[in-house]
């Protein structure tokens, strides 16, 4: 097998449970994976047999749902920089019992996997029981809220993959905003499979927890953008924002614009020759105000906004001068 094509299956795993050792050998097919790794890195000797906090790695399993995505480079990468797998640094990894017998890896996945990769069959391990009465659902979302605490802060996390535990261990707020991107039709790391992929996570989620925008407004935005660009794959957060924004600010002017009127007018923004893409309307963003930037370029390149519609527009969006001008200048 190919380095990168054991690299994207590894990048690509479903959102279920696996046997670490079967992950492992994936790594392992790599063709001349021995001499252009192994043969280059120090292998270590097996643990002590004698150690009673030891577990057999191919008994492992691992629930990619609360994981963090597996990046095969970067593990082997780090074992050649290393010289190898160092069992001092390496310490512990925390094994949940589940009721059934099974042993999930909740934290420590990645150290585990390189041990693998080595050659080690045992790993020592901290191991934490679940009460009997407890369902496999709720030892899921236990782990996963136990993943989120100890990683969060401590690694670094996308975003998105934080936001993935706490569904899993179903955090309200984070129910909430789910629940917001699926009226949205959005999908962020398969949370809500099947629709359009969310782009800019961080951007929409912080204009939603604090408000700064009618849901409902972004709701249409998610609708309009869906509608304008219906083949394109993903949908742009600065842009929803921005197209919520601009919503938001035509629903308190005298002169507003009609909804219908404003599918049209993106429609034929979109359909020119060569035909506009989402980026054309976010690329020139200003950093400091994202969103009514957008907003504003909308109203004057989309919308076509003049006299007294503008007029009343512009207050609203709290923009100084200086701003203004460096959207006009586009």
């Amino acid at each position: 097998m190919l380095f990168r094509d054991a690299a994207g299956l590894l990048a690509t795993l479903k959102y279920q449970d696996y046997f670490v050792q079967d992950l492992i050998d994936i790594g392992k097919s790599v063709d001349n994976f021995k001499s252009t790794t192994l043969d280059r890195i120090s292998l270590p000797t097996q643990y002590d047999s004698t150690n009673s906090g030891l577990v057999p790695i191919k008994i492992l399993r691992v629930d990619i749902a609360y994981q963090r995505k597996m990046r095969f480079k970067k593990l082997v990468d780090k074992l050649k920089k290393e010289g190898g797998f160092n069992k001092e640094t390496a310490g512990h990894v925390d094994i949940a019992v589940r009721p059934d017998g099974t042993m999930y890896v909740w934290d420590g996945f990645r150290r585990i996997f390189m041990a693998g990769l080595v050659g080690l069959e045992q790993i020592p391990a901290s191991v934490y029981y679940h009460p009997a009465n407890r369902t496999l659902k709720q030892c899921q979302e236990y782990e996963a809220k136990m993943f989120k605490i100890r990683n969060s802060e401590t690694e670094s996390m996308k975003p998105e993959e934080i936001f993935r535990s706490e569904i899993m261990y179903r955090d309200p707020k984070a129910l909430e905003f789910l629940d917001f991107l699926i009226e949205c039709k959005l999908d962020v790391e398969e949370l809500n499979a099947g629709n359009k992929t969310l782009g800019g996570f961080v951007q929409l989620h912080n204009v939603w927890r604090n408000n700064h925008i009618s849901h409902d407004n972004l709701i249409e935005a998610s609708r309009i953008i869906q509608n304008t660009w219906p083949t394109t794959p993903n949908v742009s957060g600065y842009l929803l924002c921005g197209i919520g924004k601009f919503l938001d600010v035509n629903d308190e002017i005298d002169y507003s614009i009609d909804l219908e009127e404003i599918k049209e007018k993106f429609h034929d923004y979109v359909n020119t020759n060569p035909p506009k893409n989402q980026d054309s309307l976010t690329s020139r963003r200003l950093n400091k105000s994202p969103n009514t930037s957008i907003a504003y370029y909308i109203a004057l390149y989309v919308m076509n906004m003049s006299g007294d519609t503008l007029s009343q527009f512009i207050p609203l969006l709290n923009m100084d001068s200086d701003e203004l001008e460096l959207v006009e200048e586009v």
